[in-house]
């Protein structure tokens, strides 16, 4: 990345900041803050999400969607009362993309409706609630596949620069266009509401679970080895091949097959690059029978 881009780029926020309580240049791949000292560029040790005090990533992070799709996006978000309208802007730089993010304090123009003690729990629910339906599949209410493009990309960084592992679990479900056929599609959207729930309810703490397409779903597993990886995989299948109880008492025998990707990635290790080995232990799963795991 090119220095003197940088400096011009900072020396315009400078500016900007006039107009907004924060303005500032992130990587949000790394969810780095980037600073120019002493004429060099710095990823500094502040993190992007640092200013929520969460610890965390936030799920809806715009700066990574503005990344990914090139154009600006917006929200609103939260902390100690006050409420922030965030701006994230990608631009391209002649060394890369980055992402501008404006912060600007809302709260006075935003709130409709003040508890006596001043705090606004009913908005912060609402901001909550929005902020989560953009990212989770409204049937299943797993992740949606607009979280599987911004939030894997983020892991498979992590386990690198951690020197750690990561697996991905591609599942899909055998034979469902037969479900549809002879059931109907409301029967149909029971059969993927179950199937969620069960996935879900095989995972631990960091894992997490995505529809990635009609009777497909993707599993992240941070920190899951190829044995851990393929004994999670073994105990959603066992699961899903439990009858599901169907309207009128009746039950649906389904299975679901499953390929399992489990790697310690490198620096330049892609998301995609995980995605395509597991979809290739999948389809290997269909070929060999279907109703097991492959890795």
């Amino acid at each position: 990345m090119f220095d003197h881009e940088i400096s011009e780029l900072l020396a315009q926020l400078n500016i900007v900041e006039r107009l907004y309580e924060i303005a500032r240049i992130v990587d949000p791949i790394e969810k780095k803050v980037i600073s120019y000292r002493s004429k060099e560029v710095v990823k500094s040790d502040v993190l992007c999400f640092d200013f929520w005090e969460r610890n965390t990533y936030c799920n809806n992070c715009i700066s990574i969607r503005a990344y990914n799709e090139g154009k600006a996006f917006f929200k609103v978000e939260y902390i100690h009362e006050k409420i922030y309208m965030i701006t994230a802007i990608p631009v391209q730089l002649e060394s890369g993309l980055v992402v501008v993010e404006l912060l600007k304090d809302a709260t006075s123009s935003m709130i409709f409706s003040d508890n006596e003690d001043g705090v606004h729990v009913e908005l912060y629910k609402i901001i909550d609630t929005i902020n989560e339906i953009a990212l989770k599949d409204s049937l299943t209410e797993v992740y949606n596949r607009r979280y599987i493009n911004e939030r894997l990309p983020m892991d498979v960084l992590t386990a690198a620069l951690s020197k750690g592992s990561i697996a991905i679990v591609m599942a899909d479900i055998d034979f469902f266009k037969k479900v549809n056929d002879e059931h109907g599609h409301l029967i149909g959207d029971g059969v993927l509401k179950a199937v969620a729930t069960r996935l879900t309810g095989a995972v631990r703490g960091d894992d997490w679970v995505a529809r990635y397409g009609g009777e497909e779903f993707l599993i992240c597993l941070p920190g899951a080895d190829e044995a851990s990886a393929h004994a999670i995989a073994e105990r959603m299948r066992v699961l899903i091949q439990e009858p599901i109880l169907l309207a009128g008492g009746r039950h649906l025998n389904i299975t679901a097959s499953f390929g399992v990707c489990a790697v310690m990635p490198a620096a330049e290790t892609t998301a995609e690059q995980l995605i395509e080995k597991a979809d290739d232990m999948l389809y290997k799963a269909k070929q060999n029978g279907r109703n097991r795991v492959e890795k």
